[in-house]
């Protein structure tokens, strides 16, 4: 038996505020379809507009924004273990460095943690409209893999001041990480390919992928 788990589309820009007094929140729901004003005879209504079920980038740093105030995101994680697609989300306040784990279609945390003080937070922070869309960054690094490969996740982080994208891609069963840099999406590093192991499970989907 042989599975491969395909890419989740993820698309969005999210807002990032260090010291800042407040973030705007993306709004999760749809606009609601308009109301005929008194004395229409207009049976048409206006439909309010289609919303993907995954959130975007910009609805989970939201999320971790309204959580702890006055903070800055360091990173921000597609994580795809076991099949189970949650955004891992890293960022800091002044006195502590938190890190919660997000459910990608409900935006329910999942897991929270909590650390104490990060040093040297400015080189360890990004402005997200400053890197390119994560829909790039895996287009770019699937092409440097090849034809016929998928990725399967991907990081997005700042440190030392420079900002990656680490994207995980699956070609042929095998894996590849591919390291770019986020504001330009040039190449950085490419990987050796490593065979992917596939062992059975005892539960309900019957296979583990060790990525």
């Amino acid at each position: 038996m042989n599975k491969k788990t395909l890419s989740m589309v993820m698309a969005g820009m999210f807002a990032v505020g260090f010291g800042a007094t407040g973030v705007q929140a993306a709004n999760p729901t749809a606009t609601a379809p308009t109301t005929p004003a008194a004395g229409d005879t207009t049976a048409a209504t206006v439909e309010a507009p289609r919303k993907s079920m995954v959130l975007t980038m910009n609805e989970v740093a939201a999320i971790f924004l309204g959580k702890y105030a006055n903070s800055a995101i360091h990173s921000i994680e597609l994580d795809t273990d076991y099949g189970r697609f949650a955004y891992e989300v890293e960022g800091y306040t002044t006195k502590h460095t938190y890190t919660i784990k997000v459910d990608v279609i409900t935006g329910k945390i999942l897991k929270e943690e909590e650390d104490g003080r990060e040093k040297n937070i400015p080189s360890k922070i990004f402005n997200p409209l400053d890197v390119i869309d994560p829909h790039k960054a895996e287009a770019i690094a699937r092409a440097a893999v090849g034809d016929s490969a998928i990725s399967k996740s991907w990081e997005l982080k700042a440190e030392d001041g420079k900002v990656t994208y680490e994207v995980k891609v699956i070609n042929n069963d095998e894996k590849v990480d591919v390291i770019l840099n986020a504001l330009d999406g040039t190449v950085i590093t490419k990987s050796v390919p490593e065979k992917i192991v596939q062992e059975e499970e005892d539960d309900d989907t019957g296979w583990t992928f060790h990525l």
